[in-house]
């Protein structure tokens, strides 16, 4: 493991020999979370509520200078294997991020994130608290996710998020290779 200039607490985490983690990286603090009372207001004076658990990276992660991995609350933070994270990242308390995904400048996922396997996220996306990414799936540039996503392989943009229609683009690339024109008609379907 190779830890530069950041701040990580040794208690709280486990940490594969192979992980390379940038200067200035915060890992397995507490995240923002705070105590409430039963009807979910929270509790004045605001409390921190405790996180009883920490944070797993496994072999071959590569994490970015400037970025923040919280630890868990009700469960571990996890990256799985070959995961790379660029700088300026910050993953909330309890989440799971899948094997070989790509998180980009500015990536910002909730707490409690669960990401699938080769997922793909852009810069400054934001994936909001509780969301579920299935496998495979590229989320663009600055897209705000606030739902789960559960169909494997799609491609999500905007915000909010929505899936891209793939035919719209099939139908573009096609024309363009048959025609070679400059004036496209595209599909809307």
């Amino acid at each position: 493991m190779s830890v530069k200039y950041g701040a990580v607490a040794p208690e709280s985490i486990r940490i594969h020999e192979s992980v390379e983690v940038k200067p200035f990286t915060v890992i397995g603090f507490m995240g923002f979370w705070f105590e409430t009372n039963k009807d979910g207001n929270y509790k004045i004076p605001l409390k921190r509520k405790k996180h009883k658990f920490g944070v797993i990276i496994k072999e071959n992660v590569e994490i970015g200078a400037c970025c923040c991995i919280d630890k868990g609350s009700w469960r571990d933070s996890i990256i799985e294997k070959g995961t790379k994270i660029d700088n300026l990242v910050h993953t909330g308390h309890n989440t799971h991020i899948g094997k070989n995904c790509l998180l980009t400048t500015g990536v910002k996922l909730g707490g409690s994130c669960t990401i699938g396997d080769e997922v793909f996220i852009g810069m400054n996306a934001v994936v909001k608290q509780g969301c579920k990414i299935a496998n495979k799936v590229i989320i663009g540039m600055g897209a705000v996710v606030t739902k789960d996503i559960t169909e494997p392989g799609t491609t999500w943009v905007g915000n909010p998020a929505r899936k891209l229609k793939w035919n719209s683009v099939i139908t573009v690339v096609c024309y363009i290779l048959n025609h070679k024109h400059s004036v496209l008609y595209v599909n809307r379907n």
